[in-house]
């Protein structure tokens, strides 16, 4: 799952830019759509289906486009409480090394923040009961 979120987090940038780019081209190419078509000889119902169809792929490319973006901010989310959960668990690739206070003091830091947090969450549930 991490390294599936940081292959998404390194490639969603340039995805994200060439998918509007395409939208871009295709909402300039749109304006002139319906004298193209005409010139290739659609007419009546094929034509109106044409811009449609037309149309709504630039609308799917913008939902792609925003589907992306959110992805791309839940997975920074996640990989953002595994390292934190990690932290709190003393599961860094250091480890504990040494019993220094200062790493003692920073745990219990660590831990004391993620109470709050829970015991809001919790609240809010009771409150919806």
């Amino acid at each position: 799952m991490i390294q599936t979120s940081k292959t998404l987090l390194e490639s969603s940038d340039s995805v994200y830019d060439r998918i509007l780019q395409t939208q871009k081209a295709a909402m300039e190419f749109h304006e002139n759509l319906n004298d193209l078509a005409v010139k290739e000889g659609l007419k009546g119902r094929k034509l109106h289906k044409a811009v449609e169809s037309f149309t709504w792929n630039i609308t799917i490319l913008k939902g792609q486009a925003d589907l992306l973006k959110h992805a791309r901010s839940e997975v920074q989310e996640n990989l953002k409480q595994i390292h934190y959960s990690a932290l709190t668990c003393n599961l860094s690739k250091g480890g504990a090394v040494g019993g220094s206070s200062g790493s003692t003091d920073s745990k219990s830091r660590r831990s004391l923040e993620a109470i709050p947090e829970k015991a809001m969450g919790e609240e809010l549930t009771d409150e919806e009961n």
